[in-house]
Order: C-alpha cells, then structure tokens, then sequence
C-alpha cells in the first residue's frame, strides 16, 4: 500500500469466526472501500457476503484460504493440496525403513471445513496412501493457539504410543517450547517420534534448536499480503493481473519452503521476526 499510495485498511474479528467476518466485510461493503482482500474462514460461509461485496462494485480477492465460488477476482497463496502432498512425502521419508506394521500419526488442524486446510489434509492424506502410516486422529483447535497446545498436550500424555504427529498449520509454535512439555517428553523419548508441520515463520524456529520439529513447509505470508493489494489495486485501475488459471479462476503461487534441522539455521538469518 505504501509503494502505491493507497490507503490500508486492516479489518478482523477478534477471533476466528465466520460469523464475525460476515459483519467485518458487510462493515467494508457500507464503508464503500474499494478493493478487499481476505482469508476466508469459512470458503461457503463467506460466499454470499463476498458476492454482496461484488455486486457493490468492490474488488473482492482471497488471499491464504480461499472460497472459490465467492466469484473472488483471485487467489494469492500457497497451492494447498500440493503442500499437504510434500508433508505426506516427508512424513513417509522419516519412515523410510521402519518395519511397523502401522505407523500411528495423529493430526492437527484448525477450523474445519476452511479450504486450505482442508486441502493440506487431503494433500497429506493422499500421499501416504498405501503406506503403514495412518492418520488415527484429527483435533480441531479452530485457529486458537492457546486450544492447540491444550489439544496437543493432553492428546499426547493421553496417547504416548503415537508415532507422529502432522501439525496442518504452525498454531502450537507461537509460544515457547516449554510450553509444550507433554509434547518435548515424548519426542525425547524415541528417536522414530516424528513431527511435520506447516508454516515456517520466524519465531518457530526455536523448534527445532530443542529437536522438537522434524521438517517444517513454509508459506511466504508476506507475497501473499503484497501481491493482495498490488493485484486488487491494477484491477480497481482496469490493468490486466499477471495470473495462472486453473480450474478454481484465477490464481497467483506463492510458493513454498521446506525446512529442516540442516538449513534452518540459514533460513532464520534470511527471516526477519515477522515473516
């Protein structure tokens, strides 16, 4: 917004709740704003509100997690289903040679039914079809890093006989790691206890000075806010976006990363705190 000149407005309910984005957007619509971008909770939740927002002339994009049939102009962020697709590959690489007859991996996500994560999910699930790993649990900390280290905590001293755990988004890692000592015990206590998340961001990095992190898949948030409103502003303008297209509309990659314990170091020197 800076580069461009053009006013930022920064709008969000205090948690993550579609409902409450609905009254976020419909406050948008009566301001008469432009351009909107915005991570949907909830892809059908939104849709009309979106819709109502288009009808009103705004340009309306998705950025993070998308609703595809909003009529949004365009998606920028990671391609899901493909970044649940590289955590299985890596989830089944830290098993290469283990004989179990199942591998037991237990599966963190955040609200249930947002496209993203559900994409990330179905991604990881496909990729270890026909293996002896197995998703035996799926909790739901609805976006809520304080309820994520709950569920983990008490899902882990419940169940330590679990194998892995597959984290489809990096909620757990905004707190230190000694907030997560049900967790740190049972990494500790055998090295075939393995971990794969996503997200990369700065700060849970510490993860992986105390080996509690096996491999993280990093989304670039930053693009993903830049290329929002350089997109949204060439279209208010009547310009033409550079985009791919695939079967959902319009689409802008963002990319992603992958770290781990062996070039995290050098990751964390190119991040700066926030991204």
């Amino acid at each position: 917004a800076a580069d461009l000149g053009v006013t930022l407005i920064w709008a969000a309910p205090v948690k993550a709740d579609a409902p409450e984005q609905v009254a976020v957007i419909e406050g948008l619509i009566e301001k008469q704003v432009d351009g909107i971008a915005i991570s949907c909770n909830h892809p059908d939740a939104l849709k009309d509100v979106l819709l109502r927002a288009i009808d009103a002339g705004i340009v309306v994009s998705t950025f993070d997690a998308d609703s595809p049939e909003s009529g949004r102009a365009f998606y920028a962020g990671t391609k899901n289903y493909e970044a649940g697709i590289i955590c299985g590959e890596w989830m089944i690489k830290l098993f290469e040679g283990n004989e179990k007859e199942q591998i037991k991996v237990a599966q963190l996500t955040g609200i249930l039914g947002a496209y993203d994560l559900e994409a990330r999910m179905s991604g990881f699930a496909d990729a270890i079809e026909g293996t002896n790993i197995e998703v035996v649990y799926t909790g739901s900390c609805e976006d809520d890093v304080d309820k994520s280290v709950e569920l983990i905590e008490a899902y882990t001293r419940a169940n330590p006989d679990i194998d892995a755990w597959f984290f489809d988004g990096g909620w757990p890692f905004f707190v230190q790691p000694d907030a997560l000592p049900e967790l740190a015990a049972w990494r500790a206590a055998s090295e075939d206890h393995k971990l794969v998340t996503m997200d990369s961001f700065h700060p849970m990095l510490q993860f992986f000075d105390v080996d509690m992190v096996d491999v993280a898949i990093g989304q670039d948030f930053v693009a993903m806010g830049y290329l929002s409103v350089e997109n949204n502003y060439k279209l208010i303008m009547g310009e033409e976006i550079d985009a791919e297209t695939n079967e959902l509309g319009l689409f802008i990659d963002t990319g992603v990363e992958t770290v781990t314990s062996e070039n995290y170091e050098e990751v964390r020197a190119d991040k700066k705190p926030w991204d």
